[in-house]
């Protein structure tokens, strides 16, 4: 009951500090950045050129998981998600990032929507991903992703915007934080805890986002059945 009580105060507390903070009876949103190209967009609204910008999203995918099921990018649609990419073998830098793949799992216990996806590099084995995530004590949160080499390694160089090492046999060293839309909205070092921190806390401030936009939203919504009521 304890673990419970400080679980759920780890992962609501950001979020309500957050909300307490938004600005207005509109609620300015403190935003999360956004990472990748952008493209602006030239629109024509009530005959009045107008621009915006679309922001890069992760594209889509299609893999199989550590329960030999197949697995696209739907899975994870509508939801937001943790994705790093390792090489399972590379005995010095995937346990590192194992440890604190596990960190966030258990800082995030109580939030069931959240998705921990781990792309593996190096093996396209069912069996290899098991006993990797049997040894790295992962918990039911987690998804381990397997298939084709190239597509595997296309999706980590060109898919998500970071610089990798010089050589990228080694892989990516980073956890990346994907928004319900497939926004890449934050990109922290995998090997230190204090940027997995960071990205714990920046979840439930997206989770805290999305929460008071479907405030506003609500609220709009029923002005106009007021209005359309009158």
């Amino acid at each position: 009951m304890k673990k419970a009580i400080t679980l759920l105060f780890i992962l609501v507390f950001p979020s309500a500090i957050y909300i307490y903070l938004v600005a207005g009876k509109e609620k300015s949103f403190i935003r999360l950045a956004y990472y990748g190209p952008k493209k602006v967009l030239h629109l024509t609204i009530e005959g009045k050129a107008k621009t915006d910008t679309a922001f890069y999203q992760v594209p889509g995918f299609n893999f199989y998981d550590q329960t030999g099921n197949n697995l696209n990018s739907g899975f994870v649609k509508g939801k937001i998600w943790v994705a790093c990419f390792v090489h399972i073998h590379d005995a010095q830098r995937s346990p590192p990032m194992a440890v604190l793949m596990n960190r966030i799992e258990e800082r995030t216990d109580l939030d069931t929507a959240l998705k921990l996806v781990t792309f593996t590099l190096d093996s396209e084995s069912v069996k290899s991903m098991q006993d990797y995530a049997q040894s790295i004590h992962a918990g039911k949160k987690r998804t381990f992703l397997s298939g084709n080499p190239s597509a595997l390694n296309q999706l980590a160089i060109e898919g998500f915007y970071k610089p990798i090492d010089s050589s990228y046999a080694n892989g990516y060293n980073h956890f990346f934080l994907i928004d319900k839309e497939g926004h890449i909205r934050g990109i922290y070092n995998g090997f230190k805890v204090k940027d997995v921190d960071q990205l714990i806390d920046e979840i439930s401030i997206l989770e805290a986002a999305y929460f008071v936009q479907k405030e506003v939203e609500d609220e709009k919504a029923g002005k106009g059945q007021d209005h359309d009521a009158i």
